[in-house]
């Protein structure tokens, strides 16, 4: 059971301490059951209760209240250290895991499984030290019950027998409903995504518009009868323990006294008695929904986790250790590299390669070719993110393989056409507010935005003012290598000409090294070699200073 291992990872001193609390507090609740029931007897008879029992069931309710807190909140304390260890653990795996893993990953299954599931994890260890201490009232009880009536404590078995094969179809059935409600509710967390990010294209196409709704519509209609089916369930699982309850209590009270000899004289004391059975059973058998979600949620990250699988990764530290063997490279050598895209069934969609490359240190490297040519693979492949599935790189004559490659990595700073803009500098934090200031009044974004208390004011721009905003955490990152994934696309003709005039001058001047796609033919001739691919393959090649100026 993973919600068992999982908590286990506790360590066993601090689930030594609490479960001797829930026991001691199981004990004072069954002798507070007991008391209660020998006060009825003897009230029953017109006799008082003595000041012993009343301070003893002073003292078991002492016990049981204090025992019960401590435990409670030592199994949340402890749960909810368990869940940070997990969700930082998963976000760990997915910083360091390989971009193709973390590519292949559904955007919406992640965030219901890290933030909304863990919360079913987080209610549900308090529920199961309660249960637990409900147990040990439970066996007690039956003790008790058995003490007074061999027959009833039989009826009990008999009825909670049944009971449990009852019970136990009902939770593979509400095992698998969850299971389909996580999926469903990952895939309307995906189409929201589209909703939302795809605001713009939406308006502009009614039909597609149209059909967008309608097919989150279906999946929200989907996801609203599984949520139903599962209340069901939920359900016939509490309703469960009411006719266990009833079908007890009908056999002891019209049953036994045909076919159960003294009867009249135990059967009050029967009936409360086989409450107080059913009560802990009941109470169990109400909270074990909650269990069978935790597992089932619980599961689900685990499996991400293993997904994520990056053990063999370094770390950040590490990495960045690692790179200063590669900082004073003179060659980048490519070799022969080829990659293939898959779908979800393997099957290759995509082939690029094979990649014959050398880039000299300082050079400013032009990336050309028509749409689809596979520039952006390309440049992942370059630089690290992407394996290739055959040929080598070098840094000058050290082979690339392994734990090598995220040394490798830290040689690079990027902005992809897929970026992301961090509304922080990340890493950059000693950097003064006045420097990242100054770049912002150079992009033209003063009065757009500004960077103060360690973030930038805002982000909801323009794409090519984010695209500025991007250049700016980049060009401060201070890598020997630039790579621009048609970075000046969204420019107008003023900032894509101080791009290529300024920018990319600058960085030759500090020796930087830069490789840029480009479709920009008017600024060929400011590099110092022109590339032209096809599928990942060099077609040709030649001097910046070939190509014709405008």
């Amino acid at each position: 059971m993973a919600l068992l291992d999982f908590i286990l990872r506790a360590g066993r001193r601090p689930l030594q301490i609490m479960g001797l609390l829930t026991i001691i507090a199981g004990l004072a609740n069954a002798l507070l059951v007991v008391i209660v029931n020998e006060v009825a007897q003897h009230v029953a008879v017109a006799e008082r209760p003595g000041l012993t029992t009343a301070l003893v069931f002073v003292l078991a309710f002492v016990a049981y209240y204090q025992c019960n807190k401590f435990a409670l909140l030592r199994a949340n304390h402890i749960i909810e250290v368990l869940l940070n260890r997990l969700r930082l653990g998963v976000m760990d795996r997915l910083r360091r895991a390989e971009l193709r893993d973390v590519d292949q990953l559904r955007r919406g299954q992640l965030y219901t499984l890290v933030s909304q599931e863990t919360n079913y994890l987080s209610v549900t260890f308090p529920l199961l030290v309660d249960s637990f201490q409900q147990a040990i009232l439970l066996i007690i009880s039956l003790a008790y019950l058995l003490y007074l009536s061999p027959a009833a404590f039989l009826v009990f078995l008999i009825c909670v027998f049944a009971g449990v094969i009852a019970y136990h179809r009902i939770n593979e059935r509400m095992g698998d409903t969850l299971r389909r409600l996580h999926r469903f509710q990952a895939r309307l967390l995906d189409a929201i995504g589209d909703i939302i990010n795809g605001s713009k294209e939406l308006r502009l196409n009614s039909r597609k518009n149209e059909s967008v709704f309608q097919s989150y519509r279906k999946l929200s209609r989907a996801t609203e009868a599984t949520l139903i089916d599962s209340g069901e369930q939920w359900t016939a699982m509490i309703l469960l323990s009411s006719a266990v309850i009833f079908a007890m209590l009908g056999i002891v009270g019209f049953g036994f006294p045909h076919v159960v000899g003294n009867h009249g004289d135990i059967v009050f004391q029967l009936i409360p008695v086989l409450l107080f059975c059913v009560a802990p059973f009941a109470k169990i058998v109400s909270q074990s929904p909650m269990f069978v979600r935790a597992e089932v949620s619980l599961q689900g990250v685990l499996e991400i986790e293993r997904q994520l699988g990056a053990a063999d990764m370094l770390s950040p530290s590490d990495a960045r250790a690692a790179a200063a063997a590669y900082r004073d490279f003179q060659t980048l050598t490519y070799a022969a590299l080829t990659f293939t895209h898959r779908d979800a069934t393997g099957a290759g969609t995509f082939t690029l390669g094979p990649l014959d490359l050398t880039v000299q240190r300082g050079e400013t490297l032009f990336l050309v070719g028509g749409n689809g040519s596979g520039k952006s693979t390309t440049l992942r492949l370059m630089t690290g993110l992407y394996a290739p599935e055959a040929g080598s790189i070098r840094v000058d004559e050290t082979l690339m393989v392994g734990r090598d490659v995220a040394g490798f990595r830290e040689l690079f700073a990027a902005i992809f056409v897929d970026f992301h803009l961090f509304d922080r500098l990340y890493g950059l934090e000693h950097v003064p507010a006045e420097q990242v200031n100054l770049l912002i009044e150079e992009m033209g974004l003063a009065g757009k935005v500004r960077y103060e208390d360690g973030r930038f004011s805002t982000t909801h721009l323009s794409t090519g003012q984010r695209k500025r905003l991007a250049l700016i955490a980049t060009l401060l990152e201070d890598r020997p290598v630039y790579v621009f994934d048609e970075w000046s696309a969204e420019q107008d003709v003023h900032f894509r000409a101080y791009f290529y005039n300024t920018v990319l001058k600058r960085l030759k001047a500090q020796g930087k090294t830069v490789i840029a796609v480009t479709h920009d033919e008017r600024y060929w001739h400011l590099a110092d070699r022109v590339v032209k691919l096809d599928l990942g393959r060099v077609e040709w090649q030649r001097q910046g200073s070939e190509m014709e100026a405008p």
